[in-house]
């Protein structure tokens, strides 16, 4: 209803039979959530502005709800970011003189590490939202002191989030505004590690990888063209079952994964989507992996260049993963570690050691 508002339609019979049945299904759930913010925002669209006032003012912001629960893509930032957005496109009056609570809880989020792609997308409209909405004449600086204590101003673009690179040479970082309003800053750094971890991650989950031949048994030196394994092992290390993950196995050079032929989808039903068959059918719909010695059976795989990215959920129980890959250079070369992480709770992480792997001439 919101966006069809937006677009210009008011569907005036439909909106009012939204409010009905929320209120008849969700009596008392439905006044704190996000659709309550969502149909007062329409409200205010349609000039029902008495409507709006009164849904508005009952929603709260995320520190203020008790009943969250394992929701992966409702969680407190994302509805935040939600409200913040609705508040400042449309009902800047309520956001006061102060910054709302919802600002602390992003800038905690962001440096915590707990954002993910959906809450950093809201994120983004929301604090572009917010900027609009509390325009005033606030001044940002920023500059870079040398290792010798010179100080050197850098010009920062226009717009409400400013992007500038920093010098590699610069020893600190000073920022500076002018206006009442708060602002906040992030230092993102990129690229790659010098030195190859030496100890392994375990941060709510746990994962292995293990390079063993064809009966399973640990690998020595694989020569130039022979097959072997690659046994990557997860499990949940303080939950019973954790949704949404996201491992990476990044291959050492000299490495290819080997495609498995896999059997053409069912589309004798005609009441059955292919394509919904193919992730629910069995495991040997996958390009990779052998199903006779995998006990994790991964929802998508994604075979590229150089890694394999798996998608799944993990559970207390170790469980195994076991494809075959080639050996196609000579040469010692360093096998990353795997990797893996939450696609919607980016603190769980798990790092496997890193380690080497020597490939030999026939």
């Amino acid at each position: 209803m919101y966006l069809l508002v937006r677009q210009g339609i008011k569907p005036n019979a439909a909106i009012a039979n939204v409010e009905q049945e929320l209120s008849r299904r969700y009596t008392q759930a439905w006044p704190t959530d996000l659709a309550a913010a969502y149909l007062a925002a329409t409200y205010r669209l349609m000039q029902r502005n008495n409507d709006a006032d009164r849904i508005i003012r009952n929603v709260p912001w995320a520190n203020q709800k008790k009943d969250w629960g394992e929701e992966v893509y409702y969680d407190p930032l994302v509805h935040d970011a939600q409200l913040l957005y609705l508040l400042a496109r449309h009902f800047p009056n309520q956001l006061g003189n102060s910054p709302p609570p919802a600002m602390e809880a992003m800038s905690s989020a962001i440096s915590g590490n707990r954002g993910a792609s959906l809450s950093s997308a809201y994120m983004l409209l929301a604090l572009d939202a917010y900027a609009k909405a509390t325009a005033t004449t606030l001044k940002l600086g920023i500059s870079e002191i040398a290792k010798d204590g010179k100080e050197r101003v850098l010009t920062l673009p226009a717009g409400s989030m400013p992007k500038v690179p920093i010098s590699q040479n610069a020893a600190k970082i000073q920022f500076t505004k002018d206006g009442p309003m708060l602002a906040y800053y992030v230092v993102n750094e990129s690229g790659f590690d010098r030195n190859a971890p030496v100890a392994d991650v375990n941060q709510g989950i746990e994962i292995i990888r293990e390079f063993v031949d064809l009966k399973g048994d640990p690998m020595s030196k694989p020569k130039i063209g022979e097959e072997f394994l690659v046994r990557l092992r997860l499990r949940a290390t303080k939950r019973d079952r954790l949704f949404q993950v996201a491992v990476v196995d990044l291959l050492p050079g000299g490495v290819e994964p080997v495609l498995e032929l896999q059997p053409p989808a069912d589309t004798a039903n005609a009441g059955i989507d292919p394509a919904v068959a193919r992730g629910q059918a069995s495991f040997g719909r996958l390009p990779i992996g052998l199903p006779d010695k995998s006990t994790w059976h991964p929802y998508h795989v994604d075979v590229r260049d150089d890694r394999v990215v798996l998608y799944g959920d993990a559970t207390k129980d170790a469980s195994a993963f076991v494809y075959r890959v080639r050996a196609t250079n000579a040469g010692v070369f360093q096998t990353p570690p795997a990797f893996a992480e939450g696609m919607y709770n980016r603190t769980i992480t798990g790092l496997s050691p890193a380690g080497k792997l020597e490939i030999v001439k026939p």
